[in-house]
This record gives C-alpha cells, structure tokens and sequence, in this order.
C-alpha cells in the first residue's frame, strides 16, 4: 500500500503532550507490539511497529534482518557493524524517514577488536516503524503504511488519557555497596600504576518486580529534567530513562559532543542546593575530572573534523538533571566531507564520560573490574531521520528489562584524586534521579 501521510492541528490545553506519548506507548504494549519513543527538543518522536529490524547478535557473529513478514539470518563475518547499518537502512528505510535503535556499551569493545564478556542484548539494533507520530505542542503529525492503523492512531490522540495511581517499587537501592567501594579502590591501585587515567566504574541494582515502562516515562519524566528521553520495547528488551547527556549529535553537518562529569545532589533546601553547586565549581577533583574529559573530546572531534573547526562552545556550566548537578561542557566541530554519522558515532561512543580515559585501555579496565555486562548500560539510544540527523543519547538513569531481569545501574568517574566512600555516595545520588519514579506493572498503574 502507498504510504499515506495525514497531519491535524490539536489544541494541547487540556491534554499533556507526555500524557498522549503514554497512552500511545500504553497501547501497543497491551498489543505486545514494538515501539520507540524519543524526547528531543520540544518534540515527542514515537514509533509504532516494525517495518524492518536489524539486530546484531550480542556476540557479534550474526545480523539478523525482519522485513515483510520474513526473517533472515547472516554472518557478520569481521564486516563493519557500521557498515551493515548503512546497508540495512539503505535497503529498507525511506529518505526522510525516522529510525530507531540502540547499542550496546560491548558495541565499542566489538568494533575495536577487544575481547569482552557478551551479555544477552545485541551489539546493534535498528527499526524501521510502520507508523511515526511527531507530538509538539500545537500539532501532531503521523505518516504511516497501514490507513486502518493510522484512523486508530489519529482517534486515540484526539483522546483524554486516564492517569491512576501507581504502585511505585521500593526495593533496596544500597545493594552491593561494599563491593562497589572495593571495586573502586582497584580501580584507584590500576590508577596508581599508571594503567589509566581514568574509569567510570558502575554497580547494578536488581529488581523484584516487572516494571510498567510507560507508567514509568510519565513520572520519571515529571521528576526529571533530562537532555533526552526515551523509551522503547523491541523484539522483547525494554528500557526507559531520562538522559543526562548526549554522545554525539550531529546535524547539518556539524558534530557536537556534551560531555558531563562531575556531580552534586540537587535534593534538601534551596540554600542546600546551591551551597553543592558552589562547591561543585571549586572541588579540585571534579575540575581535573571534568576538563580531562573535555580535552579528550576535543581530541576525538579533531579526527573527525575540518581543521580548525573544532571548538568549546561551553566549558564548565552546571547542568541541573533531575535530583543531581552536573559540570558539563559543549564540544563541536564540522564534520570532514567524506564522513557519516556511523563513523562519528565509532570514534565517539562510547561517550568518554561513560568509560573512561585513555578509552581503548579504561574499556579493557571496565571488563576486569565489573562482573557481569553492561549490556545497554551506558551505551547509545540512536535516532536518525534521513541523512541529516544522527543522534546518538547516553544510556544513564535508565531502567532496564527482559524476559529474565530488570535493573537500574549507575557509576562514577574515578580518576587518583577519587574517594571510594564519596564515590559510593555520588552513585547513591544518581540513583534518586530513576529509582524513586520506577512503577510496578499492576491493574494499579494502568493509565
């Protein structure tokens, strides 16, 4: 069927834009069927169904593509995975059309010939939907391939979502606390012997209960104030979160990265608050953390880059994110003529900020020092619309889900100025930006 495009104007004054994202997301979860939806700006991108699937094996080994109702299995056989992304989106994807996707943190080990521990998600995955709501405060526009699926759409946005009370989760947040604080003094000895300079090091909390994932967008969301937000169900892996900072983004041809280091709790008085966020600004550990990082990233953009085109737009401003404060700074540079965003997302990701310095060695670090993958933890929602847009959103202050497990995990930058007791307090405070607004998936928190 030629695909059909309809646009209409609704007045959002007593609908709220996150609301209708919800009830959407609600929707096609009861239906079991696959969905992404992506904050950006002052624009909600969701989409519905799966036209065309790729999905990379978590070890690497195969590619497997779901178009027109067939399923088809090839060997990646030492193939860039950048290279079969262009070809999938190639083949399947329209020229001003949306796609969605992930990668995982064993994505970067995999394209840089590193051994790594796989876990049970895939390297990459990519979708196609079958259907693309754009939601912006005074208009909704939705292009789809199936006219019976886009009268449904265009007659549930014109509904009033029904907000219940939710059972929220109150599982225990201080676990693994001692092993945490003894994984970071490693980390500091590895430091000590000049093996790196420095490494984030994380620690998972596991959950007891199955997690509604869009009760959980709608309050998250409401308690967050996050560079990007998401959430997706796709081919039976869910995740939400409210991210801190991008990876990369890059748009007409310009390529920015926002690394993000260095944190204070936003939670107690006014005057509480801001007493932190001064002593962010003056904490020596957090500067030297924070402008090694810069300085690596401008380092990473200048192969990328025209010369001389890569500057600091923002250096050292505080980021408020939900029940945290952040130093974060802007990197950008014009991209070279005869680059892509594939080959920017492979030098940027994983972001510095996520892994550590130098990269190549503090990924190495990461897989001794942590005990189990990370999966998508601190890996890369992706979202691309045609050639001109490529973005690439850290994966932190996320939930995680599959048939088997459900957890949050947070980190901290450790660098030889690093205390394994302050450390373990800033992950305790990264925790209060997801853990408080996770919903358990019960008649009580239907929307």
């Amino acid at each position: 069927m030629a695909q059909l495009h309809t646009t209409f104007s609704l007045t959002l004054g007593h609908v709220d834009a996150l609301e209708t994202v919800v009830t959407l997301l609600r929707h096609h979860s009861h239906k079991h069927d696959d969905y992404y939806a992506y904050e950006r700006g002052e624009f909600w991108h969701v989409g519905l169904g799966s036209q065309a699937t790729l999905l990379i094996d978590s070890q690497g080994q195969t590619a497997v593509i779901c178009a027109a109702g067939k399923r088809e299995i090839r060997l990646v056989n030492g193939r860039s995975l950048a290279d079969i992304a262009r070809e999938f989106i190639s083949q399947y994807s329209k020229p001003s059309g949306k796609i969605y996707g992930q990668a995982g943190f064993n994505y970067a080990a995999h394209i840089r010939g590193q051994a790594y521990n796989p876990g049970q998600w895939p390297l990459l995955s990519l979708m196609i939907p079958r259907s693309e709501v754009t939601i912006h405060r005074n208009y909704i526009t939705v292009v789809g391939h199936d006219e019976y699926h886009i009268r449904e759409l265009c007659y549930m946005l014109k509904a009033t979502a029904r907000v219940d009370t939710p059972r929220f989760l109150r599982d225990d947040m201080k676990q693994n606390t001692d092993d945490y604080k003894s994984t970071v003094a490693r980390a500091l000895l590895e430091i000590a012997e000049d093996q790196y300079t420095k490494v984030i090091v994380s620690r998972a909390v596991e959950l007891k209960d199955e997690i509604d994932m869009p009760a959980t967008l709608l309050w998250g969301r409401r308690g967050n104030t996050p560079a990007r937000t998401f959430s997706f169900s796709h081919e039976g892996f869910e995740a939400t979160g409210f991210s801190p900072e991008l990876v990369m983004s890059l748009e007409n041809r310009k390529v920015v990265t926002e690394p993000l280091a260095g944190t204070r709790s936003r939670i107690g008085t006014d005057f509480e608050v801001e007493q932190r966020r001064r002593e962010l600004l003056s904490d020596s550990k957090e500067i030297v953390e924070h402008i090694i990082s810069v300085k690596e990233a401008v380092q990473e953009l200048s192969g990328l880059c025209q010369r001389g085109s890569v500057i600091i737009e923002d250096l050292m401003s505080v980021r408020e994110r939900g029940s945290v404060q952040h130093l974060g700074s802007q990197v950008s540079g014009s991209l070279s003529p005869r680059k892509d965003g594939w080959d920017a997302f492979d030098v940027l990701f994983p972001a510095i900020t996520a892994s550590g310095i130098p990269k190549l060695s503090a990924l190495s670090a990461i897989q001794r020092l942590e005990g189990q993958p990370r999966e998508l933890y601190s890996g890369a929602i992706l979202f691309l619309e045609g050639t001109e847009i490529f973005e690439a959103t850290l994966v932190l202050r996320t939930v995680f889900q599959d048939q088997t497990r459900r957890w949050i995990q947070v980190g901290a930058g450790i660098i030889a100025q690093s205390n394994p007791d302050r450390e373990m307090v800033e992950t305790s405070e990264k925790l209060e930006s997801i853990a408080p607004f996770l919903v358990a998936k019960d008649v009580n928190s239907m929307l």
